[in-house]
């Protein structure tokens, strides 16, 4: 009994601190911005393929690869932030429907360019092997993923409650007229939000393409996390994110070393998300808050 309660716990911490790390962004985007981006699932897909075709079709390195897909990167989040986002600023729909088709054609022309069967991988393992912790073997990569995420996420929550653009990003989540009569300016706060949430999406896909599959698809899968975690945890709020976080990882290891049933694991935290917002409908943290 102890032994399987130790894997659950240390699979629990291990895979919410790399929930955290996949979800982080869209909560940022959802509590500043106030839109439900739909689009987030291609930043994931970009990531790995943007990488691999900077190494295999113009013959960069691993480091200048990495490097060409940060600066592609904020070019084109610059682009759907001034041609969607701030374009159709009061209509919601087409701004949702915009970002959405944005995904769907990143998709459709990375499984056009990179089909699965083209077995795209990139290596960005920092530690090499597994570790023992007692019966529990995990990745070193997965490691050092999840202590990665518990730093960049103390640093964010510093940056939000310790900065003035911080705390300026924070006024402007809760009220953005007043945010302009003090003088905040919000359109270059909106676009350092655009950037900042590019962060912890790029690091949390590097960290794990070399562990879990890759494939043109793979932003769905993650961008359904992220929207899990962020309903869970309070649409918005940090600090529900990092609660949310835990309690799915905490799920996904209940279900498959307890139960043994993997392959229940997405389906173990919708359950989950549905009966905490019956009882909290508005999530675990208040939504209107950053933090």
């Amino acid at each position: 009994m102890w032994e399987t309660l130790q894997v659950v716990l240390i699979y629990s911490f291990v895979l919410g601190a790399i929930y955290l790390l996949i979800s982080l962004g869209f909560s940022i985007i959802c509590g500043v911005l106030r839109i439900f981006h739909l689009g987030y699932a291609y930043l994931f897909t970009l990531t790995v393929y943007l990488t691999w075709m900077f190494m295999k079709a113009l013959g960069f390195g691993l480091i200048p690869a990495l490097l060409g897909m940060v600066v592609v990167q904020f070019v084109i989040s610059y682009i759907i932030y001034k041609g969607i986002i701030m374009k159709f600023v009061d209509r919601e729909e087409i701004i949702l429907t915009g970002l959405l088709l944005v995904s769907i054609i990143v998709e459709q022309a990375v499984n056009y360019q990179y089909p699965i069967q083209a077995g795209v991988y990139i290596n960005t393992t920092l530690i090499e092997g597994s570790t023992e912790f007692g019966t529990a073997v995990i990745s070193n990569q997965l490691l050092a993923g999840a202590a990665i995420a518990i730093l960049l996420t103390v640093l964010f929550i510093l940056f939000f409650l310790k900065t003035r653009i911080g705390l300026a990003i924070r006024a402007l989540s809760q009220d953005i007229y007043s945010s302009r009569l003090i003088g905040i300016h919000v359109e270059a706060l909106y676009t350092l939000t655009m950037f900042l949430i590019l962060i912890p999406v790029i690091i949390g896909t590097l960290m794990v393409a070399p562990v879990w599959a890759v494939d043109p698809t793979m932003g769905s899968l993650y961008m359904m996390t992220a929207i899990l975690v962020a309903i869970l945890g309070g649409l918005g709020n940090i600090k529900g994110t990092i609660i949310a976080s835990f309690l799915i990882g905490f799920t996904h290891s209940f279900v498959s070393f307890v139960l043994g049933e993997p392959r229940f694991m997405n389906f173990s935290a919708l359950i989950l998300v549905m009966i905490i917002l019956m009882v909290r409908p508005q999530g675990i943290a208040k939504s209107e808050a950053l933090w």
